[in-house]
């Protein structure tokens, strides 16, 4: 079953989106250290996305 493509929105308004759960994740952590400065857990990550 091929994975499918996946969005975040930030509560900062940034929508961040991935081609599957892992591009999603790890996109959406190196936005949360670069823009304020958090750490983002995989599990954090995944509970806020959704299918694109």
């Amino acid at each position: 079953m091929a994975e499918t493509a996946k969005v975040i929105e930030c509560p900062c308004g940034a929508i961040i989106e991935g081609s599957d759960d892992g591009d999603v994740v790890a996109k959406a952590q190196q936005h949360a250290k670069s823009t304020h400065d958090m750490d983002l857990s995989d599990e954090q990550a995944l509970s806020m996305a959704r299918p694109a």
